[in-house]
């Protein structure tokens, strides 16, 4: 029966046929930021994918930071597996 919704723009009230009526007023998100739900869904998942990004770099440079000096410990543990290797290599036969 109803195959298109109602849209009055400047209307402060909007009823159907069957006398359902609705306020047409701004939502608080309308107000303040002049936004539109899908508009500020789509804000909110940018501004959680930017977080994320960001909490992933920060992340990401603390490690480098903490590894920064450790290539002379990468190549002392590299010796203790071959060692560890072939220790396990001449026990099995």
């Amino acid at each position: 029966a109803f195959d298109e919704a109602l849209a009055c723009k400047h209307c402060t009230m909007c009823c159907n046929a069957n006398e359902d009526c609705y306020p047409q007023e701004d939502t608080l998100i309308a107000e303040h930021l002049g936004l539109n739900y899908i508009e500020f869904a789509a804000l909110l998942i940018a501004c959680f994918v930017a977080s994320c990004c960001m909490v992933a770099l920060f992340l990401y440079l603390i490690d480098m930071r903490k590894n920064r000096g450790n290539a002379s410990t990468m190549s002392n543990e590299s010796e203790s597996l071959k060692k560890d290797d072939e220790y396990a290599l001449s026990r099995i036969g």
